[in-house]
Formats: C-alpha cells, sequence, structure tokens
C-alpha cells in the first residue's frame, strides 16, 4: 500500500519548509533577490538621474541655470498633482516660506529643518535603505544622492541659512551656507551663497560695506553686481582685542564666540574654493589679501596676490595684485641672514609693474623706482653680510669670492668700495704670510708655491749605475713573455725548517788567530 501523508505532519513541517526556502533564495542570489528594477529610480528621472550629473563634478552657471528652470517645471507639476506623497513634502515646503516671508523667521528655521530630517529619512534611515533594497517602497518617496540630489532638501538647506541671516546670527548662517555648499557644490543658489558669505565676511572683517565719498573700503567689487538682501550696518566694534582668537566674545551676538576674524577668512576661502570663476572670487582673494596686509600678515598677504595674479588675470584688481604684492613680498623678507627669494621676486614684481601698467600714477611710479633702489640696497648688503660672515670664520678664499661678486654686479656702490679694500687687506696679508711665515706659531713652515719663487721645482733622483744594462722596448716584450720563477708557498717554508742543508756551513777563524781554520761538518 502507498504511504499516506497526514495534513497534521504537513502542518508541523510547514514551518521548517519556509525557512529552508528562504535560505535557499538567498543563496540562489537572482531567484530571490531585491528588486533590481527600482534601485536607483526616482519619481523625475529627467531631472534627478539625467543629464547634468551634479554630484560627479561641479556644473558651471549655465548647467545651474537649466537645472533650476528644470525644478521650476517639476514644481508646477508637483501643484497639479497633489496626490503624489513627494508633492506633500513640497507643500511643506512652500507653508515654510510664507511664515518666513511674514517675518516669522524663528518659526520658518523650525519648519524647515523639520522638513529635512523628514526628508532624510526617507532614504537615510537604515529602514527605508532596506525597504528599499527589497523594493518594498515606491522609488516616489526619496531622490537618491546619486544624481543631482534631493531639490527639496537643498531648498531647505538654504532658507536655513536666510532665516538665520534674517535673524542676524550670522555664525550659524555661515556654518548652514557652508552645508549647503558641502552637501550641494553645484547648487542652484550658488550666486545667492556666496554674495551672503562675503556680506559675513566684510562685516566681521571690519571693512566698510560700501565705498564711501572718502574712499574707506578700501576693495571695490570687481563683479558689476549689488549685493542684495538685508543691509548689514551695525555700531563699531572694531578692537584689537578681536586679534587674539582665543579672548571670548559675551556681548556681541552677531560675532564668533572666537576668532572673528578667522572665522571672516573662513567665508571668503568657501567663496574662492566652491565658486572659482564666479563675480566674486577674485574679490573674495583680494578682502583676504587686504585684510592681511592691514594686520601686518605678510607672508599671507602675498601668497593672496600671488593666486590673484596667478588664477584671474583679467580681473580688475590685477594691477594692484602686483603692485602691492611687491610691497608685502619685500615686507616679508627676514633679512640677510634668512633665503633671498622674497628679495628677487619683490624686484621681479616692481620692474614687472613698471612695464606692464604704463598708466600707474607719477607717484606710484617714482614709489616704485624708489623702492627698488632700497631692494638693490638690500641685495648689496646680503653679499656684504656674507663677506663678514666668511671673515669672521677666518675664511679668506669665500671672502675674495663674494668680494670680486660685489665689485663685478655692484661696482658703483659703497660696499663695491668696501670689498676693493678687503680685497687689498687679504693681498697684504698673504704677502706678508709668505715673508714672515704663518701667525701660528705650531704651523710647520710653508712652502713657496713656483709661481711666487719664479723658479721650477728641481726634484731628487735616484741615481742610476751606468753599468746596468739597458733594456729596449723589444727585450721587455720578450722579458714579460718569459715565465717568472714558481716561489714556494707558505707551507713550504714552513715545512722546510727541518730539512737537512745540502751542504756543510764553512766556518773560517777571524782574521790574526794563530790557529788554521777547522773544517766542521755537521
Amino acid at each position: 500500500m502507498p504511504k499516506t501523508v497526514s495534513m497534521s505532519c504537513f502542518k508541523e513541517q510547514k514551518p521548517r519548509l519556509a525557512f529552508s526556502l528562504l535560505l535557499l533564495a538567498a543563496l540562489a542570489g537572482c531567484a530571490g533577490g531585491p528588486n533590481m528594477s527600482m534601485r536607483g529610480q526616482s519619481e523625475e528621472p529627467a531631472f534627478l538621474a539625467g543629464e547634468g550629473n551634479a554630484s560627479s563634478g561641479i556644473a558651471g552657471p549655465t548647467e545651474r541655470n537649466l537645472n533650476s528652470l528644470s525644478w521650476k517645471r517639476r514644481q508646477e507639476e508637483l501643484r497639479s498633482n497633489p496626490e503624489s506623497e513627494i508633492s506633500a513634502d513640497f507643500e511643506r515646503y512652500e507653508q515654510a516660506v510664507a511664515v518666513y516671508e511674514n517675518g516669522e523667521y524663528a518659526a520658518a528655521e523650525k519648519l524647515f529643518k523639520k522638513l529635512i530630517r523628514d526628508r532624510r529619512k526617507t532614504y537615510e534611515s537604515p529602514g527605508a535603505r532596506w525597504r528599499r533594497w527589497w523594493g518594498m517602497e515606491g522609488s516616489d518617496r526619496y531622490d537618491p544622492f546619486s544624481s543631482n540630489g534631493d531639490p527639496i532638501e537643498e531648498d531647505a538647506l538654504f532658507m536655513i541659512a536666510e532665516t538665520q541671516f534674517a535673524l542676524e546670527d550670522f555664525t550659524d548662517a555661515q556654518d548652514s551656507y557652508d552645508d549647503l555648499l558641502n552637501r550641494y557644490p553645484s547648487t542652484r543658489h550658488l550666486d545667492q551663497t556666496t554674495r551672503q558669505l562675503f556680506r559675513i565676511a566684510r562685516y566681521w572683517l571690519d571693512f566698510p560695506e560700501d565705498i564711501n565719498s572718502e574712499g574707506e573700503a578700501e576693495i571695490k567689487l570687481a563683479g558689476n553686481e549689488e549685493l542684495t538682501g538685508k543691509s548689514v550696518k551695525f555700531a563699531d566694534h572694531s578692537s584689537t582685542l578681536k586679534q587674539i582668537a582665543i579672548i571670548p566674545n559675551l556681548t556681541d551676538r552677531t560675532r564668533p564666540t572666537f576668532d572673528t576674524y578667522g572665522r571672516g577668512l573662513q567665508a571668503l576661502r568657501s567663496i574662492w574654493l566652491h565658486d572659482p570663476t564666479g563675480p566674486l572670487a577674485d574679490d573674495a582673494l583680494m578682502l583676504s589679501a587686504n585684510h592681511h596686509l592691514r594686520s601686518k600678515n605678510y607672508e599671507d598677504a602675498a601668497r593672496d596676490y600671488r593666486l590673484l595674479r596667478e588664477n584671474y588675470p583679467d580681473s580688475p584688481h590685477y594691477k594692484d595684485a602686483y603692485v602691492l604684492g611687491s610691497h608685502v613680498t619685500f615686507a616679508s623678507y627676514q633679512g640677510s641672514a634668512y633665503d633671498n627669494r622674497a628679495l628677487e621676486e619683490a624686484k621681479e614684481l616692481k620692474q614687472a609693474a613698471l612695464q606692464m601698467f604704463p598708466d600707474i600714477s607719477p607717484e606710484q611710479r617714482q614709489r616704485l623706482q624708489e623702492e627698488l633702489q632700497v631692494l638693490q640696497v638690500a641685495e648689496e648688503a646680503r653679499i656684504w653680510d656674507r663677506v663678514e660672515f666668511y671673515e669672521a670664520k677666518g675664511v679668506p678664499e669665500s671672502m675674495a669670492l663674494y668680494c670680486n661678486m660685489l665689485i663685478n654686479r655692484h661696482p658703483d656702490s659703497p660696499f663695491a668700495d668696501k670689498a676693493r679694500l678687503k680685497l687689498n687687506e687679504l693681498a697684504a696679508d698673504r704677502a706678508r704670510a709668505s715673508q714672515s711665515g704663518s701667525w701660528n706659531p705650531l704651523a710647520q713652515p710653508r712652502t713657496p708655491s713656483p709661481s711666487e719663487v719664479r723658479q721650477p721645482i728641481v726634484r731628487d733622483r735616484e741615481p742610476v749605475d751606468s753599468r746596468d744594462q739597458l733594456s729596449l722596448p723589444s727585450d721587455r716584450g720578450r722579458q714579460a713573455a718569459q715565465p717568472e720563477e714558481s716561489k714556494p708557498g707558505v707551507w713550504q717554508r714552513l715545512g722546510g725548517f727541518l730539512k737537512r742543508a745540502d751542504e756543510p756551513p764553512n766556518l773560517q777563524t777571524p782574521p790574526g788567530s794563530d790557529e788554521p781554520a777547522a773544517k766542521v761538518t755537521l
């Protein structure tokens, strides 16, 4: 009879069978794997996954404008289709913008932050990633960062920074702008972000916002654009205490707690690093260099002016970068005991400024020429310092070398006259030493050179016996061809010291002895 299986036995083995099938599907991979068709998709592939992939590189201004136009068209579609889940988040964003426009900045900031947290939970939380991996969640709930990112989150990040700027909380505003630039390097709000960062930096670095009749701004913007937005005009808080980074700021909420100048320079650095081709990139470099010049930090000022000359040759600040750059480069020269690279670079910059910019004022031209003379004197003093250094070391040869260098390069300088006198002293010392010997009593007597004696040196030669037979060149060849006699080895010499003599020694009596010489045999 065939065996029958009861229903109760099948029910008992059902959980075990399900677990076995699940394990088999996991091992198979393809049959039971995740829904690969849902991965990386988005509700708007034309914008989020189409051309213009901003995360793969930095987008230019044209590409950013195209992304802005695409997002505006997408906004119209979201307004017309409120049933989509992403449209609900977009509606929350518009409500927060309305609160911001009503002047309720603190409430709007909270709404934007909550919107960002909810948006990130849809694609950044572990549960959302697991559900998306297995295809259990629709793609309209998230916008993957493998494309252009989340446009709603991007706009919300920008609006958080705008609300903080409106609340005059510039420290948090700078952090929010930097967060936006780091998360979205090619953000659609890049132009406005750089403008606001420039306004914050100019306020923290104590530069006037606009150029007044007395020209107190010390910098004129190269970009022909107005810095739109809320004007930043407060009481003058300029103090030398702000230059000390570790002293906290406990009275002014519009400035950072520590290192106000450092945070201002950081804001300028974010401008020309994230938007190097923007209208405010060269202005940010110029403002940073001018701040270092005003703070007498000449090395950093020279570096910023050099960046401006090398990267922005079409900037209106190009001429000032040469003129002021030559000044701070020479000011960064530490003296003759240090490297002369700054001295040479300053000389090249001043000469280039005189040749490249014929429209400079007569006062500037005269000042550059006077500074060139100062540079020449510094170069002469540097060479003369080497002469004194080797004089203290007692190396007359190096002294003569640098004296001749000074005379050849700068023959009309006062240091050249000193060098000639020093060469005469060295010649007199050599003549005196050759006549009376060395000044050191322990030194050996010096043999005069042939140029000093003017006589050839006759060297002693070994006497040649005329009886020696002279060998011709032909005989030398034959002699070299003859094999040499083999010499006994070490062991042969040591082993033969007990060998019997071939002939007995012939012993003789000393002269004057009456006894005849006896022959002794061994």
